[in-house]
């Protein structure tokens, strides 16, 4: 029988998708690279060919599953024919409507045995997608829409909060139990982004959406 030969990207990619298998049903303190190899029916050395170690895998993973909503992040927060609050209203509203299941996809992070990996998601939302949410905050501030001193700083304390206090795939809310929250939040970002009250309701923000989305 001729032997398989498979591309580095092919390898990583059965590796990485085995991982997340793992790391999903047993949790990542639960699995090692054995389970991983055995599971793919390759040495230990292959492994090690491509990842550094356990945690180096569970960090592509982790970075892997994040790029498909960078990715869709990017097209909506980069359209020019949108304002600064308007792409703000978006990111709210797809926290409520997750139009890209992302509570599914990391709804793994709930089991007690994937600490660290709640710990590399949060890390890497706040460094990959603070830039994109700055420039959507230095946009409503040349437009005299947002007031904001510090850029920087909100859009790290903005990802924290519509991320992790908000997000049901950490904490498994219910969609009325999201809303609460948001609605929480209302006075709160409305005063960080200089905003009249009122301009992040949830009924002015889905009507935002519905209009230009």
């Amino acid at each position: 029988m001729a032997r398989v030969t498979k591309s580095a990207t092919q390898r990583r990619n059965e590796i990485l998708d085995m991982a997340e298998k793992l790391f999903s049903e047993k949790g990542y303190d639960k699995t090692s690279t054995t389970d991983i190899t055995k599971g793919l029916g390759i040495a230990q050395g292959t492994l090690y060919y491509h990842f550094d170690s356990k945690e180096n895998v569970a960090a592509e993973v982790v970075n892997r599953q994040l790029q498909t909503l960078h990715m869709h992040f990017r097209d909506v927060l980069l359209r020019t024919d949108l304002n600064g609050y308007e792409k703000l209203a978006w990111i709210f509203i797809y926290e409520l409507d997750d139009p890209l299941h992302h509570i599914e996809i990391f709804s793994y992070l709930r089991n007690d045995h994937n600490a660290l990996l709640r710990q590399m998601v949060y890390v890497q939302t706040i460094c990959q997608f603070s830039p994109i949410v700055i420039d959507m905050i230095l946009q409503g501030n040349q437009e005299k829409i947002f007031h904001v001193k510090n850029p920087t700083l909100v859009a790290e304390f903005f990802l924290s909060t519509i991320h992790h206090w908000v997000d049901s795939s950490l904490f498994n809310w219910t969609k009325d139990e999201k809303i609460a929250r948001i609605v929480a939040l209302q006075s709160t970002f409305e005063h960080l982004f200089g905003l009249k009250e009122g301009q992040l309701s949830l009924s002015v923000m889905r009507s935002i959406v519905a209009e230009k989305m």
